[in-house]
């Protein structure tokens, strides 16, 4: 200790240290430099607290919308990732509940009041209204209340939605529902069919309190909690991913790039 502040004070040019049997006390030139090294750091304290906000405020914006229908899951996770590896843009999670109450296709706030959506993708009804990027697959399922005969199977076939209700999109929505529609049809040819025109929690609210069949995806199955989702034996499929505007913005290409760099860690959990 004593070695090292007469190293100090040698460094310096000056005695900063005042020494007596006593202890050790500043003189005035030391009591100086202490007094005027502490304006010091907090003046490097404040630069470099600007500097970093200047480097902040540089950022771009991307804002992501969420709403019960369009909720941001993956998108989550690829923002926490893309700020842990120091991806240059700032996040904001916009509330669109009064927007996008429905899975409809209100594309004018895209670009406008957020920049980014997450959930399948009508090919039909969207087509050229916005940009879609593919996550992965979601397979089809329905979903029931509590009480209803089939909330305790495992799976169920199309011949088991013989005795009820269907909820189902109408046609024209999605290729791969209006496929499944046909089989309905075909194995159960008086199947009794409840067309929506728009998914919300409205027509969700049907199977919540009536014996209704809703066609729905295991990863919504959030959306509903109220429900018992069940997987459909059936091929069909639908895509499931990012919406974005037909001119995305620069942050928007950035973190596609991003997700699409790491595509498999961000959708594994959300495949198993």
């Amino acid at each position: 200790m004593i070695w090292g502040t007469n190293l100090f004070e040698e460094h310096c040019g000056v005695t900063l240290f005042k020494r007596s049997n006593r202890g050790v006390q500043l003189t005035p030139a030391g009591h100086a430099l202490y007094e005027d090294g502490k304006k010091i750091i907090a003046l490097s304290n404040q630069a470099l607290a600007r500097a970093q906000q200047i480097e902040e405020d540089s950022k771009e914006t991307l804002r992501i919308g969420t709403s019960p229908i369009f909720r941001a899951r993956v998108l989550i996770d690829a923002m926490t990732m893309a700020r842990e590896d120091g991806l240059p843009l700032k996040f904001e999670i916009t509330n669109l509940v009064a927007e996008l109450s429905q899975m409809n296709n209100n594309f004018d706030l895209l670009g406008q009041k957020c920049d980014l959506l997450e959930a399948i993708y009508c090919d039909i009804a969207w087509q050229g209204q916005c940009q879609f990027y593919e996550l992965f697959q979601t397979p089809l399922g329905v979903a029931v209340n509590h009480h209803h005969p089939l909330a305790g199977q495992t799976s169920v076939t199309i011949k088991d939605l013989a005795p009820y209700t269907i909820t189902l999109s109408i046609p024209g929505v999605a290729s791969q529902l209006d496929a499944l529609r046909a089989d309905i049809l075909r194995e159960i040819p008086h199947a009794t069919i409840h067309d929506a025109e728009t998914i919300g929690q409205d027509t969700i609210a049907l199977s919540e309190v009536q014996p209704y069949i809703f066609i729905t995806q295991k990863i919504f199955q959030d959306n509903h909690p109220n429900l018992v989702t069940i997987p459909l034996v059936t091929p069909y499929t639908l895509p499931y991913g990012l919406i974005y505007s037909n001119t995305p913005s620069q942050p928007v290409r950035d973190l596609l790039a991003y997700i699409d760099d790491h595509r498999e860690a961000l959708i594994k959990k959300w495949v198993s």
